[in-house]
């Protein structure tokens, strides 16, 4: 069982599935991870825009499938790490932790599944970005940074055939399970990150499964706020006692992990309130966040969302359309240097860069997390 108290390096026992050798061209590759017996994470690339984690829990024949990922060529790949992992377990749960497309557009490749999220969550679906949407945007970008933006971030990305499958069953603040010998609970512990987002916590397996209520190593996305109830989430998950948390995007977690995130949520917010206070447009707020504790981790325009996000909750002026964000973040990574050729995350060890991402059949981006 694995044991990460904060900067894990990968287990002896992972595997490998580099895109080069599916559908999905060259690039990110699909890491399989072993938490426990029975319990796999799926790491995905380096985490950043639309490349997000998933999760399997499988027990005498049954499995229980963690989000799907953004397009049908990636969860199609999932579809074999998983058969690879537990190849004598049928997935017959998925749940969706939250509804944004790089967590569920894979739903459809798993029809006789029940799919479960929150009431919340399923109450917000009309909020989502459809499907169709996503390829018009790619032919389409808007002009200037923000086209530029979504084009290097996005514009990988096969989004064909997808046709949005909704969940089939919800729950209020939480549901237990158990997926052959092993318990696991579904927890409520929006509105976060979006409104209603769900946590799979295994307690055999000392795991969660966190969705986005972590960004490892990254600047968060807020879709919804209020921030300091997410700080407080994740104060709830340590509280679990769990030594091992698997994010939406980035490497495996451990408490440290989580708390120092939460401590970021609180910082920024405490700066943004000041700043909304004080009478300090959004944008030059968002410009002036002082974030250099966090100086290594990439998508620092990011914070736009954040403090769009507590500037709603104080009664400032902020928008809160995604499109209308990300234009706001597209122009900070413009002015900070982060050009469409180099713009996104810093290279790790054993990250593909952005540049080397490509999904055959796709043209321009779009937004996802």
């Amino acid at each position: 069982m694995a044991d990460i108290q904060g900067s894990p390096a990968p287990g002896t026992n992972d595997t490998t599935h580099d895109s080069s050798a599916g559908p999905t061209g060259p690039g990110q590759p699909l890491r399989t991870e072993t938490i426990a017996p029975g319990v796999f994470a799926f790491i995905q690339g380096d985490g950043s825009w639309g490349w997000s984690n998933a999760g399997l829990v499988a027990s005498r024949g049954e499995a229980l499938l963690v989000d799907t990922f953004y397009t049908l060529p990636l969860t199609r790949r999932l579809r074999t790490a998983v058969a690879a992992a537990a190849p004598d377990a049928r997935v017959t749960t998925v749940v969706n932790t939250h509804l944004n497309g790089d967590h569920c557009h894979g739903n459809q490749l798993f029809p006789d599944a029940e799919i479960i999220t929150s009431d919340a969550n399923a109450a917000g679906i009309d909020h989502e970005v459809p499907p169709a949407l996503y390829p018009q945007l790619q032919q389409n970008p808007p002009a200037g940074p923000a086209g530029e933006y979504f084009t290097h971030h996005f514009g990988h990305f096969d989004f064909s055939g997808i046709e949005f499958t909704p969940p089939t069953r919800t729950f209020r603040d939480r549901l237990d399970l158990r997926v052959g010998d092993l318990d696991v609970e579904l927890l409520n512990v929006g509105p976060a990150h979006t409104g209603g987002d769900v946590v799979v916590h295994v307690p055999e397996a000392s795991t969660v499964f966190l969705g986005d209520i972590l960004f490892q190593d990254d600047h968060p996305v807020v879709w919804a706020g209020p921030v300091l109830a997410w700080a407080d989430a994740c104060d709830r998950l340590i509280a679990t006692g769990a030594r091992t948390f698997v994010p939406g995007h980035g490497r495996l977690a451990g408490p440290a992990d989580l708390a120092r995130f939460r401590d970021y949520l609180r910082h920024v917010h405490e700066e943004a309130a000041r700043a909304a206070a004080a009478g300090v447009p959004l944008a030059t707020a968002a410009r002036a966040i002082p974030l250099d504790a966090y100086a290594g981790w990439p998508l620092s325009e990011r914070v736009v969302a954040t403090v769009a996000a507590v500037y709603r909750e104080v009664g400032a002026p902020a928008p809160a359309a995604p499109l209308e964000l990300l234009t706001m973040m597209a122009e900070i990574a413009a002015e900070r240097g982060a050009k469409p050729s180099d713009s996104g995350r810093l290279p790790h060890q054993g990250r593909a860069t952005h540049d080397d991402a490509r999904e055959p059949g796709a043209a321009r981006g779009d937004t996802a997390e």
